[in-house]
């Protein structure tokens, strides 16, 4: 197929194309719309040892995951639970928190999602507040130059994180295009055997066309 097979196939065909992308823009834009929003909060801790000594350091660095575990468990999620006197269960709680380390930047990152907004703050806000009550009580039983501090960032801020509307859009939009392309792709195969055109005829019998009845416009 030459370039002018292509333009004759996108003047007759191309709207198939357009309107399964229209269609499937719009339907993930509803299915967008019909979906409740949750939201995600996400809140920093910063580790500090005591003394700028590389082996306290490292040894920080090392425990920051073992911290994590021992902190965010089932049974400190019923303790969030309590004190911001939730009526979710404390799985639900755990299920919604994501805890990371970041060894470089001696960091925790607590990240809640939640169908409320300021729920999600309350909840990342809690976690992190058990974790340095958690580090002081540990502290108090160590010299002070032994201490490892787990200090407060800045207060939890949250931003919708589901649906993505315009993610949901565009993607929608670019899989019905390619779908699209597949109908015309299928309706040009099954009618390869058509000839419309005098280039077809010629191109098919490999002979070149005197005339024709009635004549091509």
């Amino acid at each position: 197929m030459d370039l002018q097979d292509y333009l004759r196939i996108a003047r007759r065909r191309g709207w198939i194309v357009l309107l399964v992308a229209i269609v499937a823009a719009l339907s993930a834009f509803t299915f967008s719309r019909l979906q409740a929003p949750i939201y995600k909060s996400t809140m920093e801790l910063i580790i500090q040892p005591a003394r700028p000594d590389f082996g306290l350091s490292q040894s920080a660095k090392q425990l920051i995951d073992s911290y994590i575990g021992i902190i965010f468990t089932r049974r400190y999620a019923d303790v969030v639970r309590e004190q911001l006197q939730l009526d979710y269960p404390p799985e639900r709680i755990f299920g919604s928190t994501r805890v990371a380390s970041d060894g470089a930047r001696y960091a925790v990152t607590i990240e809640v999602r939640d169908y409320d907004g300021d729920t999600a703050n309350r909840i990342a806000k809690a976690w992190a507040q058990l974790f340095v009550d958690w580090r002081n009580r540990e502290n108090a039983k160590l010299r002070r130059e032994d201490r490892v501090d787990a200090i407060l960032g800045d207060d939890p801020e949250y931003h919708q994180d589901t649906p993505r509307t315009s993610v949901n859009v565009i993607a929608g939009a670019l899989l019905g295009g390619l779908v699209g392309l597949l109908i015309v792709a299928t309706l040009e195969w099954s009618q390869a055997t058509v000839l419309r055109t005098q280039s077809d005829a010629e191109r098919r019998l490999g002979l070149p066309v005197i005339g024709a009845i009635p004549s091509e416009t």
